[in-house]
């Protein structure tokens, strides 16, 4: 497979690259970031596969972007109440402690609607075409037993079963009246 290369992508100037691993960071899309600046796609991945430290960069930029997207949908999902903050637990159910033996939170968003949150994510996400389509499945269902329901028992009727008999404290003043 040949790589289609711009006649200037074997010699960016370095102002060239830092811009677009700076749009990179805000933006989290190549195509986006080329658009932007002007650069032809084919010579940033080659700058990517030719330069060692423009391809850490460009790995650095999008870690970076995506740590700032998972921020900002969390903000904006509390900002709109969306979210609630829990304990976090392992595999086990334990408790999960950080490196100060504090419990460590995190924000469960598993009750809200998808659609909402789906919402939040197209609004951080850019494209060149306008907002990305994303589809977010949450699924709040809990596999839990159902609890043991009480067992109705219906006596058996026979001849000598009384339901009810009445006593009187004064049975034997009417007798004698």
């Amino acid at each position: 497979m040949s790589t289609i290369m711009h006649p200037h992508a074997s010699e960016p100037s370095p102002e060239a690259k830092r811009a677009f691993l700076e749009r990179l960071v805000e933006v989290g899309n190549v195509t986006v970031a080329c658009a932007q600046l002007k650069l032809p796609r084919p010579n940033v991945y080659y700058w990517k596969h030719r330069d060692d430290d423009f391809r850490r960069g460009w790995d650095i930029a999008m870690a970076i972007f995506q740590e700032q997207l998972t921020q900002d949908v969390m903000d904006t999902a509390r900002e709109l109440g969306l979210g609630r903050w829990r304990q976090a637990t392992d595999e086990d159910g334990e408790p999960v402690l950080d490196e100060d033996f504090e419990a460590v939170m995190v924000l469960d968003v598993s009750h809200v609607d998808a659609r909402i949150l789906s919402k939040l994510i197209d609004k951080r996400v850019s494209s060149v075409d306008g907002p990305a389509q994303t589809t977010v499945n949450v699924s709040n269902t809990v596999n839990a037993s159902p609890r043991p329901m009480p067992k109705l028992v219906r006596p058996s009727v026979t001849e000598h079963v009384v339901d009810a008999e009445l006593i009187a404290e004064d049975a034997e003043e009417t007798e004698n009246d």
